[in-house]
Order: C-alpha cells, then sequence, then structure tokens
C-alpha cells in the first residue's frame, strides 16, 4: 500500500473540482496516508525535472498525484522525466478529463482514494510534438485556433463554457487547407489531429482504432475548405460519424509533419505554439496509477 502522496493541484484546470480534491485527500488521510499538497498555476513553467526529483528522492514520496485536467497530467509527466522512480496518479478535477475517461479511472472520491492507495500500475506510451510529449493527441489547424484564443481565467471561473466563444470565432473562419506528410506522403488537410486515444475533446469519439496502449498514432485528416464544410465535420465528430464523410480521411501512421509555417498547435488542450511541426511517437512512457479491474 501506498502511504507518502505529492499532490500538485491546478487551480486553474477547472471550474468544479476544489471539493473533489479535498474530499480524496480526506479519505487518503483517514485510511493512514500522509498527502503533502503544493499549489502550482503553472507545472511546466515552476518545476524543473531535476527539482522534482529531489523533491521526490528526499522526501522519500510513494507516488505524485496530479490533481487537474489533460494538462495537468502531461505538464507533470514532462517535469518528472522519462524514468520516473515514481508513477503518477490522478484526481480527476480538469474540465475535460479525456485520459481518465480513456483508462478509465475513477471519479468517485473513495474509489479514488482507493485506487490511489492499492491500484496497480500501467504504461502509457507517450509522443511527441516538436519537443514537447504528450498522451492523448496534438491538433494542427482549427483546434489550435480554438485554445490559442481560450481565455484561462473565464475557463477557471466557468470551465467547459470558456470554449463556446473561440470555438464560434474559429468556425466562422474559412478554412484554408495545408500540406501535411504522413509517414512521408504528402497530403492536404484544413485541420489535422495526431490521435493517441479514441476520445478527443471530453466525451467525442475522433479515432475507432486506437487504444491509450499502442505506440502508434491514428492520423484524423479534415479537408473542409469551406464554413459550411467545416460545420458538417464538426456534427459528423460529435455524432463519431466524421470517417463516413468523403473530406475526412484516417491513417495509422507513426509520424506526421507539417511544414507550412504559422499555424496554430494544440497539445493535450493545450496552446502549443506556431508550426512548422514533426509529431510522432517517442520521448518515454506516462509510468501512471491505475484502477484495479
Amino acid at each position: 500500500m501506498r502511504r507518502r502522496f505529492l499532490l500538485l493541484h491546478n487551480p486553474v484546470a477547472g471550474l468544479r473540482r476544489h471539493r473533489l480534491v479535498r474530499r480524496v485527500v480526506r479519505e487518503l488521510e483517514e485510511r493512514g496516508a500522509e498527502v503533502v499538497m503544493l499549489r502550482l498555476w503553472g507545472l511546466s513553467q515552476h518545476l524543473s525535472q531535476e527539482a522534482l526529483e529531489r523533491i521526490v528522492k528526499f522526501d522519500r514520496f510513494d507516488a505524485l498525484i496530479a490533481a487537474g485536467g489533460d494538462g495537468t497530467i502531461r505538464a507533470l509527466a514532462k517535469a518528472l522525466g522519462p524514468n520516473a522512480s515514481v508513477p503518477i496518479g490522478v484526481i480527476p478535477a480538469g474540465t475535460g478529463n479525456v485520459l481518465a475517461r480513456e483508462l478509465p479511472l475513477p471519479s468517485r472520491p473513495h474509489e479514488v482514494a482507493e485506487m490511489l492507495l492499492n491500484g496497480p500500475e500501467t504504461e502509457i506510451p507517450g509522443a511527441l510534438a516538436g519537443e514537447e510529449p504528450f498522451f492523448l493527441m496534438a491538433g494542427v489547424g482549427f483546434d489550435g485556433e480554438i485554445i490559442a484564443g481560450l481565455d484561462l481565467e473565464l475557463k477557471r471561473r466557468i470551465g467547459k463554457a470558456a470554449y463556446v466563444w473561440p470555438t464560434l470565432k474559429a468556425l466562422f473562419t474559412r478554412p484554408k487547407p495545408f500540406c501535411v506528410l504522413i509517414d512521408g506522403v504528402p497530403f492536404a488537410a484544413s485541420w489535422i489531429v495526431g490521435a493517441k486515444a479514441r476520445r478527443y475533446a471530453g466525451g467525442f469519439t475522433i479515432a475507432h482504432d486506437i487504444a491509450i496502449g499502442d505506440a502508434r498514432l491514428i492520423a484524423v485528416l479534415f479537408g473542409a475548405t469551406t464554413r459550411r464544410g467545416r460545420l458538417l465535420e464538426m456534427i459528423a465528430l460529435g455524432l463519431g460519424l466524421h470517417p463516413r464523410l468523403k473530406s475526412v480521411r484516417t491513417l495509422a501512421c507513426q509520424r506526421i509533419e507539417v511544414p507550412d509555417k504559422g499555424l496554430p498547435v494544440q497539445i493535450d488542450g493545450d496552446d502549443d505554439g506556431l508550426t512548422p511541426i514533426a509529431i510522432g511517437i517517442g520521448g518515454g512512457n506516462l509510468r501512471m496509477i491505475v484502477a484495479s479491474r
């Protein structure tokens, strides 16, 4: 049984769940565990891999807990590095919680506490967007525009509703095709997602032929060139019917390259700047605590 935890809490990671975090901590402490909480507003800016390893080794923690969303998990995994000495557990306290849905992880406080104390460990193969690790998805184009236009303070206060305006703004922008190389083969797309998991943006299924533990990518190429076409793609994505559209292609691959400059990029729901970018398998595994089957 794990007894000592370092909990890293991102207060920006979602409106809801400061109460969930407190209840999980209380459950852990009532069962004899010790929890040290560290609140950070930007894990990747505040915590280096070397500093985090020193904290873990000096205080002999059994596990790290990421209390937040997918971006919090990714930032913590990046800070910890690919050869982590301790596993990461998750309190799903973010806006989308795609990774928690994908595994799946529990959300009730007593079940989360039981998982953190006694759950088995698994390793999730990572991928790289440039030099940045990710574990769920990387997008170029439409979703990158949405994330780039997101007001993080508004997201903290109102949660998913903060995505409405940047989504509408992106929908009213005429899609522009760009060049994409899939394992070296050129294609045209106006939006591409490199998926490491089935789920996307919370509840949508974007890639039917992949599991979170697969060491590969599914490239989902959206080819709409009109606002109406992009709206149709979005509706089809919401219904899980986008693979039936002529403008959408899905390809299993190891590497995606976007050589064009100036296109917005998102990884695991966080802004990652602009293209050009190369996306591929690599960067080490995410060592995670999961629920017992």
